[in-house]
């Protein structure tokens, strides 16, 4: 069966092409298409270098996408087909224009022989994985909040939220997933995304982001060590996420490290369900 690989440097050509398909399970596919929809407004969002765009196709229909904005690691959609075939197409076509990538994240049924085959093919390792699971929120349970109130962060804050960003990057990538460039959690907070569960003082944050049609992600989700055990981070999700339903979305999604099971156990406690598996690979940038 011949591929057909088609490569885009716009968003809007790439979302044109795949939009039908993401749309179709914007929880699955949230990663790639709210990333995408964000880069349709500002196609430097996540850098100076140029995103670029790709999907494989046969006579059935598209199989499957990919995209990367640098420095990045290259993530990945699969819709049908046989994912170790579809993942040899990709690589070749990659491989064209770039050798060198830190590494790739997205639907683990192609993922896994991504990874294990541009390894082969570039003489590189695996430096990390990050096991994790989709889920979707679409009705809070009844669950008791903790002392305190949720509030949006502000300038004053931004001190504060940078030391916790990196911590939050620090215990999420640290130990397990190398090659992860750390976000500025600045122009979150200007563009009122991030917000805080404060109880006398800030105790917990979380944020949104990603928004698409019907759903809207909710991200960097950190607590200090001093405050946890207290359940902050769960008063401070929920009441966000209750915020964001009653402002018009259908569902929330998040994305969980499934070697964590405290905050596995935070999401399933205030309703979360679910969707499916997803991993995340970090790449040796030396030769084996």
């Amino acid at each position: 069966m011949t591929m057909k690989v088609e490569l885009f440097s716009k968003s809007t050509d790439f979302l044109s092409c795949t939009g039908h398909l993401l749309t179709s399970d914007e929880a699955r596919y949230g990663l790639i298409y709210g990333i995408a929809k964000r880069l349709v407004d500002n196609p430097h969002a996540y850098g100076n270098v140029e995103p670029w765009f790709c999907t494989v196709s046969d006579e059935k229909g598209l199989r499957a996408t990919a995209m990367r904005t640098p420095p990045f690691k290259v993530l990945l959609a699969y819709f049908s087909g046989d994912p170790a075939y579809i993942a040899d197409v990709l690589i070749d076509s990659i491989s064209e224009f770039s050798d060198t990538i830190p590494g790739v994240n997205g639907d683990i049924e192609i993922v896994d022989s991504f990874a294990e085959r541009w390894c082969a093919k570039h003489k590189i390792t695996i430096e990390g994985i990050m096991a994790q699971r989709v889920h979707r929120l679409r009705k809070i349970n009844n669950i008791t909040f903790a002392l305190g109130k949720l509030r949006l962060a502000s300038e004053k804050d931004k001190e504060l939220l940078t030391r916790w960003a990196h911590s939050f990057h620090e215990d999420v990538y640290a130990s397990s997933n190398q090659n992860t460039p750390e976000d500025d959690i600045t122009p979150k907070i200007d563009k009122r995304e991030v917000y805080l569960w404060e109880d006398g003082v800030p105790v917990s944050m979380a944020a949104k982001a990603r928004p698409t049609e019907n759903g809207i992600t909710i991200n960097s989700v950190y607590t200090p060590p001093e405050f946890r055990n207290r359940g902050y981070a769960t008063s401070c999700v929920a009441m966000l996420c209750r915020e964001l339903l009653g402002s018009g979305y259908n569902f929330c999604m998040l994305y969980t490290d499934l070697a964590n099971p405290t905050s596995n156990s935070i999401y399933k406690k205030i309703g979360f369900k679910e969707v499916c598996d997803s991993v995340e690979y970090s790449f040796s940038t030396h030769l084996k």
